[in-house]
């Protein structure tokens, strides 16, 4: 064979074993990503290691503390008032850490006190214009105190995040239970979120689970499926699936049902975080009417049905937090808080619609409130003076602003 030929001969074989050799590598690189694929979760638009996933998912969890951390802990009370443009009324919230709650103006200054013994801080308080005032102790119990915080009756049961008062009177509060149930997952215990429906004295009428609710509806899809949910929480050592963490309720008085049957008497507004979603159910026939969210909210908390019709919702988010008000009907957001400045609470969130037009948005978890114009303007800002000596400024669960006519106490 002339050398001519032979370098050919040797060229073609070395370009076939370079092909063998990278179709070689293609495949095992192929094989390999199938391998860490079935290892993959997808959760929320983000797919990451299930180990990893399980990690977020823990350290996530820790986000539930007491306060924050603040390097301007010298900071107490009422750090900027627009007596102009806030709305003038009084302040109602508690500190994570306390047994207590406080009513305060616009100044800052003390106007009333609640407290009651206890060994764990009060997680909402919901309260009544003669002073009365409804506590939730998480997974403990619903107490009522009068204005002078004399306990009026206690409702045990496990408790957690919210209530909402309808004009009949009756409670409509969240609990919660863990059990087995086999068509969700064979082994590990998830945790059923209830709404439960009390007599202005505190006894059970009537009693639902919204996860229930959720699998029987058109919404059903929007559940995470078990498989693909690390359990995020724990009952002493034993995992539990939490597949909704239904975080808010807000029962309807009926004042809007001319504009839609969703806003019928006696339906209820919930957020369920996990899922990133708002819905509209019909306690009456347990049915989902609506829900929004996914895609659009990132743990979310507090949605509010306005006057207006609209729904005011904190969007906790990723990296920065942000308040949007959306017409449930066109499911166009019709305004937006989202500064460039940025703010952001990734685990309690609280926002008020205030009678002059302004929102007063409590940035939970960093222990902050202010008020905000509907131009972005802030007009009032407050930070909790509950101060730990390692700079940690406690967080606030909700404030609520309330004229003082509507408060018949006072006088």
């Amino acid at each position: 064979m002339k050398p001519k030929h032979v370098r050919s001969v040797i060229f073609a074989l070395i370009i076939f074993a370079i092909g063998v050799i990278a179709g070689q590598l293609t495949m095992s690189a192929h094989v390999k990503a199938e391998a860490e694929a079935k290892q993959l979760t997808r959760i929320e638009g983000t797919i990451v290691p299930n180990e990893s996933l399980r990690r977020l998912e823990q350290l996530q969890e820790l986000g539930y503390v007491d306060g924050t951390f603040d390097p301007r802990a010298e900071l107490r009370g009422v750090e900027f008032h627009d007596r102009q443009r806030a709305f003038p009324g009084v302040n109602l919230y508690s500190s994570r850490l306390r047994t207590s709650a406080r009513l305060i103006d616009n100044d800052g200054r003390e106007l009333h006190t609640w407290s009651y013994p206890g060994d764990d801080g009060w997680e909402h308080i919901e309260l009544f214009p003669n002073g009365d005032l409804l506590v939730v102790l998480n997974q403990q119990s619903i107490l009522k105190l009068d204005k002078d915080s004399r306990l009026l009756w206690r409702y045990e049961a496990d408790t957690h995040h919210d209530l909402t008062v309808h004009p009949s009177g009756d409670i409509y509060a969240m609990t919660d239970a863990s059990a087995l149930r086999p068509e969700i997952h064979p082994d590990v215990p998830v945790i059923e979120d209830f709404i439960e429906i009390l007599s202005s004295e505190g006894e059970l009428k009537d009693r639902f689970s919204i996860l229930d609710a959720m699998r029987s509806s058109f919404y059903a899809n929007l559940l995470v499926s078990p498989r693909h949910l690390p359990s995020d929480r724990q009952e002493g050592d034993r995992l539990r699936i939490d597949m909704l963490h239904t975080n808010h309720i807000q029962v309807f008085d009926g004042s809007l049902g001319h504009r839609s049957p969703l806003f019928a008497d006696g339906n209820v507004l919930i957020s369920m975080r996990t899922i990133n979603t708002i819905a509209i159910l019909d306690p009456r026939t347990r049915e989902v009417l609506w829900a929004w969210g996914p895609t659009n909210l990132h743990r979310q908390h507090h949605p509010t049905l306005l006057e207006n019709g609209n729904i005011l919702i904190f969007d906790n988010g990723h990296r920065r937090s942000q308040i949007v008000e959306l017409d449930p009907l066109t499911f166009d957001i019709v305004w937006r808080y989202s500064p460039k400045t940025g703010f952001l609470s990734k685990f309690r969130g609280s926002v008020q619609r205030l009678p002059n037009g302004n929102t007063l948005i409590t940035e939970s978890d960093r222990g902050y409130v202010f008020e905000v114009s509907p131009d972005h303007d802030m007009v009032w800002r407050y930070a909790n003076p509950d101060v730990q000596k390692n700079k940690m400024r406690v967080a606030i669960w909700r404030m609520t602003r309330f004229s003082r006519d509507e408060l018949d106490f006072l006088d």
